[in-house]
């Protein structure tokens, strides 16, 4: 037996050189029976419910450029436009002296303001 050895401890160490071969090969598996397993839960511990607090300790910095490069033009136009108002007008002036008229005096008319745009007179200009 020179490829076999048996140790004293109890261990079998074998050396085998070569194949083997054990004929297997028409071996076939026709019917394999139906394993069944169940796990089953009967209880579950209680839920304990614990407070959850969350804090934001450290926040990056957080840097906002804002540049206006170009402003739309604006027409602004608050003015009143030329117009034309009229007033109707009724001016009377009685002058009496001890119950007796002296002097009387009737205008009846109408008042007009115009609103125009502002060019100054040749009598404005040269009073600034």
């Amino acid at each position: 037996m020179g490829g076999k050895s048996i140790s004293t401890e109890g261990t079998i160490n074998m050396v085998l050189s070569g194949g083997a071969d054990f004929d297997l090969d028409d071996v076939r598996i026709n019917h394999i029976e139906p394993i069944t397993a169940s796990l089953g839960v009967t209880t579950l511990p209680p839920l304990e419910l614990r407070p959850v607090s969350l804090a934001i300790t450290e926040l990056p910095p957080i840097r906002l450029d804002l540049a206006v490069k170009e402003l739309p033009p604006i027409d602004l136009n608050l003015g009143i436009k030329p117009t034309r108002v009229s007033m109707p007008m009724n001016t009377h002036v009685c002058l009496k002296l001890l119950g007796l008229k002296l002097l009387d005096l009737s205008l009846c008319g109408e008042n007009m303001v115009i609103i125009e745009p502002y060019v100054p007179r040749r009598a404005e200009v040269g009073c600034r």
